[in-house]
């Protein structure tokens, strides 16, 4: 080899091998059990599972794809969800064509802490948020739906609205969703109480409503859960 191929050689070697991390972000990225926003090509012997819901969710959702790989092709909007308010503008959007088997969402957190909302949410107005809600999905989709309860503000003040939301302020919401959810018949998922009592063990910190790895599985755990629940009293596909 000459010394100009011997350099081509070298500099083609150098170039792949700075290309790698690149390569290996990008298959991250399109990896559903890593990437929340990886939305998977569905297998079409498999149910479909709508995820919709607010940061918590997302911290979930690659982990709920690895508790039902092979059972279910589970979705979500590419998007944070925020708050009822703006759920209700969205969700017709977020559920497409309506051809879910099952959709479990939440909205809750951001209600509680009114991150960047100019009206604040009050449990009146959150119930009738998730009203329109439940309406709107039923109007586009035969799917069953699970309601996630909002999981337990932080201990302190939260880092950005700088404000405690007490467990009694938590409750007024939570008992509010669960009214309109017995009104229209829609089955919950209680993931206040899973975390209740373990807050400072999984959340990120004091001031922090987000979840560390172990509650990140645990929450994931509880989510695949309920949705398998769902999908055992699914008809069987038709081919």
């Amino acid at each position: 080899m000459n010394a100009l191929n011997r350099n081509l050689f070298y500099t083609f070697v150098s170039i792949a091998l700075l290309a790698l991390p690149v390569e290996a972000q990008k298959s991250e990225e399109q990896d559903p059990f890593t990437h929340p926003f990886a939305n998977p090509v569905d297998d079409p012997q498999q149910p479909r599972v709508l995820i919709i819901g607010d940061s918590i969710s997302i911290g979930y959702t690659p982990r709920v794809r690895k508790l039902l790989d092979g059972q279910a092709n589970v979705h979500r909007p590419m998007t944070n969800c925020r708050w009822s308010a703006f759920g209700d503008e969205h969700i017709e959007e977020w559920i497409g064509n309506g051809d879910w088997d099952v959709i479990h969402f939440n909205f809750g957190l951001w209600d509680w802490y009114g991150w960047r909302q100019e009206s604040k949410a009050t449990p009146e107005s959150y119930a009738r948020s998730l009203d329109r809600i439940v309406r709107k999905i039923r109007a586009k989709s035969s799917a069953q739906l699970v309601f996630a309860i909002t999981t337990p503000p932080c201990i302190a003040s939260e880092r950005n609205a700088k404000i405690v939301v007490t467990e009694e302020r938590a409750e007024q919401f939570n008992k509010a969703a669960r009214d309109v959810m017995e009104r229209h018949k829609v089955g919950t998922n209680d993931l206040y109480e899973v975390i209740r009592g373990k807050r400072a063990e999984l959340q990120k910190g004091e001031n922090d409503v987000h979840y560390n790895d172990a509650g990140r599985d645990l929450l994931a755990a509880k989510v695949a859960s309920r949705i398998q629940r769902k999908l055992k009293v699914l008809p069987a596909k038709a081919f």
